[in-house]
């Protein structure tokens, strides 16, 4: 009795899969619905994106100077990665000039070739050029450098229940490299120190496996297979962003790897912490907080999404460059906690016991007068006119005897 069920069951739901499956897909109309992701837009932040924010408060600290920067094509010359690296270089040196408009990208009629820029013969009398360009290539690519395998199973002769059962779980690692270099423009010198490399490790993990047994009279197998692949393109965009930001620190000769801390580009942290936020989701009333404290919202926090809340909250994401959709998303979480940061309490002033009589203050002594020596010189474009010997040599330094820029 309990197996004819159990097929009565089986065949039910194979019936309304298929009268389903038959109606859904015998309507054209519904194509168009159907084909629309159901996960919402969202902007491309990558781990260094707030670097490259840090980056442009850095330049907007500098002296007010202007650099028109170009690129020849960023090739991939592994041929396994097919991506559009220089719109990937034009992005983020946008993301660096958004307040300071030091480095700007000058899109310009060229002919790349053998890795060199080219400005067209037939260009107009006068046409702008640039002052630097960069080039470089998706230069190497290791696929499955290590390859982890781990089987494992059981057998046993109950015959009732699980029976059987495979698992195997799988991991491979793979690196991919971008070389930039930093070359000036008509001379096409690369610049001493105006070349980086680095590399990005991409896994891939997988969980594969067969559960067996049986239930009732009916001999029952169920596969499973679960993959994650980390995306090569994405590490490739990463890579740029970091040259980029390593390329032109070191040409304005500003401290670039304070905008490379690890609380800022620790990839798995941001993971967790969005994890998080998609779980348990954001208090409305800090969010409100928060916003009237930027002066985007006004009144008191009411704990309510209302509509002045999501009309604060599209203008905040207008402002930052997000996707201006008035929802509480992870970015702009993110961006808002960083926006606003807590309060510094106030210390307060230790008391003085009734017992212990003030005493009057002493002048205070002179100081003794030392002899402080000479700085050494330091480049033109140091933040602030700090010593920078033994930290950083700028660029300008290797080459303002030889070149001007």
């Amino acid at each position: 009795m309990v197996r004819v069920r159990f097929v009565s069951v089986v065949i039910f739901w194979l019936l309304a899969a298929f009268i389903l499956t038959s109606c859904a897909s015998s309507h054209a109309s519904f194509a168009p619905a159907i084909a629309q992701p159901n996960a919402r837009p969202a902007r491309n932040f990558t781990s260094f994106a707030p670097s490259l924010r840090c980056m442009d408060g850095l330049f907007a600290q500098l002296p007010a100077r202007r650099y028109l920067v170009s690129s020849s094509d960023i090739p991939d010359d592994t041929r396994d990665i097919d991506v559009g690296a220089d719109d990937m270089l034009i992005n983020a040196l946008n993301q660096m000039n958004q307040r300071s408009g030091r480095y700007v990208f000058l899109d310009q009629a060229r002919i790349s070739g053998f890795g060199q820029l080219e400005l067209v013969t037939t260009r107009k009398k006068g046409e702008v050029k640039p002052n630097l360009y960069i080039r470089g290539s998706i230069s190497q690519l290791d696929s499955d450098t290590v390859d982890n395998t781990i089987t494992a199973g059981h057998d046993s002769n109950s015959g009732r229940g699980i029976t059987t059962s495979l698992y195997r779980s799988k991991r491979t690692l793979s690196i991919v490299s971008v070389d930039l270099h930093l070359v000036q423009y008509p001379s096409r010198q690369v610049l001493a120190g105006g070349s980086v490399s680095n590399s990005m490790v991409v896994s891939r993990r997988g969980l594969s496996g067969t559960v067996a047994g049986m239930i009732d009279d009916l001999d029952v197998a169920v596969p499973i297979s679960i993959d994650r692949v980390e995306s090569q393109g994405q590490a490739v965009r990463n890579l740029i962003e970091l040259g980029l930001i390593e390329l032109l620190g070191k040409h304005a000769g500003v401290p670039y790897w304070q905008c490379l801390q690890g609380d800022m580009t620790d990839a798995r942290a941001a993971q967790k912490r969005e994890r998080k936020h998609v779980l348990t989701g954001a208090e409305t009333k800090d969010i409100q907080r928060r916003l009237i404290a930027l002066g985007y919202l006004s009144g008191s926090p009411s704990g309510a999404l209302d509509p002045a809340t999501r009309q604060a909250i599209t203008r905040f994401q207008t402002k930052h460059h997000l996707i201006a959709n008035g929802e509480v998303d992870f970015d702009f979480i993110e961006r808002l906690q960083a926006a606003t940061p807590p309060p510094v309490a106030k210390a307060k002033p230790a008391s003085v016991p009734a017992s212990v009589p003030m005493q009057p203050r002493q002048p205070a002594k002179p100081a003794a007068r030392t002899t402080v020596p000479a700085a050494p010189a330091t480049s033109p474009q140091c933040v602030n006119n700090q010593n920078c010997e033994g930290l950083y040599k700028n660029l300008y330094d290797f080459i303002k005897e030889d070149v001007e820029f």
